[in-house]
């Protein structure tokens, strides 16, 4: 099985505890997938604190840089612990940004590993398709989602 790089493990660690094996599985997956088309699978976001997600969702709206998100704080499974995001990468080269093509073939080879192991993919989303994202699948809406994280510290 393809090693999982520091930067996946980091990112990983920020997750809900009852997440991390899921994307632990995922990731050992994905980084063998992407080699076969000579490329790495890093995951380069967990976590999110609603703050964060709050200033990434100003991008584009009410503070400089490009669109990045339709989520408010509260409203992304990034800020329950259960959602990661994950690059494309040659060496150092994000290939998401400098070869879309071939970052959206890697992508969809590597999604098909998503489900196995409990997860989401965000390619498969209907009004918005982000090829990066993953989550872990739960029945809840956001709503509950967040009145759960509330009372218990976890949506899971």
């Amino acid at each position: 099985m393809t090693a999982i790089s520091p930067r996946t493990l980091k990112n990983i660690a920020t997750l809900d505890a009852r997440a991390q094996a899921a994307f632990t599985q995922f990731a050992q997956l994905a980084a063998g997938e992407a080699a076969k088309h000579g490329c790495e699978y890093h995951m380069i976001a967990g976590n999110r604190s609603w703050a964060e997600q709050d200033a990434l969702y100003a991008r584009f709206r009410t503070a400089p840089g490009s669109r990045v998100t339709n989520a408010r704080g509260g409203y992304s499974n990034h800020n329950f612990g259960i959602a990661g995001d994950f690059g494309v990468f040659k060496g150092k080269v994000y290939l998401d940004e400098s070869d879309p093509r071939l970052a959206e073939r890697v992508h969809r080879a590597c999604a098909a590993h998503a489900l196995d192991c409990g997860l989401d993919w965000g390619g498969h989303w209907e009004s918005f398709q982000d090829a990066p994202h993953y989550e872990m699948h739960t029945v809840l809406s956001l709503k509950q989602k967040r009145a759960r994280f509330e009372q218990k510290g976890s949506v899971l």
